[in-house]
């Protein structure tokens, strides 16, 4: 048996102490971890979470332009599925950026559009583009550059 083993650092319990993922780790890993307790309280991962996914930055832009229906929404973004959509729409939803409004109608219509608190996301928005355009003229610059390790 190994040394480790023998001290218990390695106690198993249920899913988490496996080989892969002691307990020791799982102390670690866990949602009250320090870490996580960390990451919580920064403004800057709160942010990230927000506006994090894939479809995310593209819904609050079609948004800014006014309220959409559902459809009209997906219409305006080729390639989302039903289901992604819908989802990045609740976490928007539950984060204050965007509101549900529900027409009783013949038929059920649902209409979206950032909230005052989601529109605050508009200038975050432009400094991330910015950003992007002087990132991406920066690796351009990079490609074009030999290395020196090559110049052997």
């Amino acid at each position: 048996m190994p040394y480790f083993w023998s001290v218990g650092l390695f106690e198993q319990v249920s899913q988490v102490g496996t080989l892969k993922y002691p307990v020791v780790w799982a102390l670690n890993m866990s949602k009250h971890g320090a870490i996580y307790v960390e990451r919580d309280r920064c403004p800057v991962y709160t942010a990230i979470r927000v506006i994090d996914g894939r479809w995310k930055p593209m819904i609050v832009r079609r948004l800014g332009d006014g309220a959409l229906g559902f459809g009209q929404l997906r219409r305006t973004m080729p390639g989302v599925t039903i289901k992604v959509l819908r989802q990045h729409l609740r976490q928007l939803e539950a984060e204050g950026v965007v509101t549900r409004s529900a027409e009783p109608r013949p038929t059920l219509r649902v209409r979206y559009q950032l909230t005052p608190h989601g529109r605050t996301l508009g200038p975050v928005f432009e400094a991330l583009w910015a950003w992007g355009v002087v990132h991406l003229a920066h690796l351009e610059d990079a490609r074009a550059k030999p290395s020196k390790s090559q110049d052997c």
